[in-house]
């Protein structure tokens, strides 16, 4: 048998050069083969989340890949495309996003910057349009059948991450696996999409609205680390949770979603069209016989601010009631129950207002949670006082 030559130097470096062209044209915005950049765009768009909206730095990828030069002249020339659809798979439009001339030529000229503008725009447009028209949230469903069919490239995902269908039900899972052994055993039942090779950007995650409560900071750090894991476990090429928060618009559907429960905040519809959300003293932070919120909690109170100023729009004289409770420890007074409710209560309402709440907020203390005590054949019961320390604000 003989013995096979090494490649002579001048064939290597040409191999090298071919390879250095190929990684030129790649993929970064989302080419697909000779058919020109491909970025798809899913929203998720349930009754339970914000409007879809593009943030600055999505906007700016789609402007990338309009300037791709992965685009050839003609009607039928091959240039970059924004793919919009749902995670239920019943709105899907394709948008160009090269800039072209009325006949098909690509345009290098003056207008090239406001074509891509307005190309941009249209897909910012239809993303606003969207909303989701099925119950329940299959989120691992609705990304497979994104991108199926669609060559490597960007997958964008508008969500709140709140899956509530499918394997990844996350009223079943609840926020306390592990998030490395979830995705693993997603992937072993044959429930994760195919993202190999795929740049995978998921925004608005743990952005709500409706009758889904807000999410603390560690339930949406867990959410954040379950679909990052999700992600990799996919084989995606790059994993991307953007930070931006949605615009707090009312969603456009109507079709209910089921909620997630979120340990320590409880949202609930009353008749009348108001909403009372409670937050326990675990998502407030409140030490002792202390009124100083937490950090964590400013973070909370800030999302449920976007959300009063949502569904307040236009009625801005609409008031906010907020009341706080306290439980029953021994030695306690009911006149320093009361002030430290109150206390509990005016923090909250100040951190409302803090992060833009307008109009009327109305806060008080109501003392020891009615009808509750922590007390319990003389011995105070530390479960019962964690249920009454809490603050409700009806809005």
């Amino acid at each position: 048998m003989k013995r096979s030559q090494a490649a002579p130097p001048i064939l290597l470096l040409l191999a090298a050069l071919v390879t250095s062209l190929v990684s030129a044209c790649g993929h970064r915005a989302g080419a697909a083969g000779g058919d020109g950049d491909r970025i798809v765009i899913l929203a998720s768009a349930t009754s339970n989340e914000p409007r879809p909206s593009l943030p600055s730095a999505i906007e700016r990828l789609l402007a990338e890949a309009a300037n791709s030069r992965n685009a050839t002249d003609g009607k039928n020339g091959k240039g970059a495309l924004a793919i919009v659809t749902t995670a239920d798979g019943d709105t899907a439009r394709t948008l160009p996003l090269t800039p072209r001339r009325a006949n098909g030529a690509v345009e290098h000229g003056l207008q090239r910057e406001n074509l891509i503008e307005g190309n941009v725009r249209r897909v910012t447009e239809a993303v606003a349009g969207l909303a989701a028209t099925k119950p329940g949230l299959d989120l691992l469903a609705g990304i497979d059948n994104a991108v199926r069919g669609v060559g490597p490239g960007t997958l964008v995902v508008l969500s709140s991450g709140l899956s509530t269908a499918g394997g990844f039900d996350l009223r079943r899972t609840g926020w306390q696996l592990e998030p490395g052994a979830l995705a693993a055993e997603l992937k072993s039942r044959g429930l994760l999409p195919r993202l190999d090779g795929r740049r995978f950007v998921m925004t608005g995650i743990g952005a709500t609205a409706g009758l889904q409560a807000p999410l603390s900071l560690l339930t949406r750090e867990r959410l954040v680390a379950y679909w990052r894991e999700i992600c990799r476990a996919a084989g995606a090429a790059e994993c991307v949770i953007d930070d931006a928060r949605p615009d707090h618009r009312p969603p456009n559907g109507n079709v209910p979603t089921p909620e997630v429960p979120v340990p320590g905040i409880v949202s609930v519809s009353g008749p009348d069209g108001t909403t009372k959300t409670t937050l326990s003293n675990d998502v407030l932070g409140f030490a002792g016989d202390s009124a100083a919120l937490s950090p964590a909690a400013q973070g909370v109170l800030a999302e449920l601010a976007s959300r009063i100023d949502a569904k307040r729009e236009g009625r801005t004289a609409a008031k906010v009631v907020v009341r706080g409770f306290t439980a029953d420890p021994p030695g306690s007074t009911e006149q320093g129950r009361a002030e430290l409710s109150a206390a509990r209560a005016n923090a909250v309402a100040g951190a409302l207002r803090a992060a833009g709440v307008d109009g009327p907020i109305e806060a008080s203390g109501g003392g020891t949670a009615p009808g509750m005590t922590a007390m319990s054949g003389g011995v105070f019961d530390e479960g019962a006082a964690v249920k009454m320390r809490r603050v409700d604000i009806t809005y």
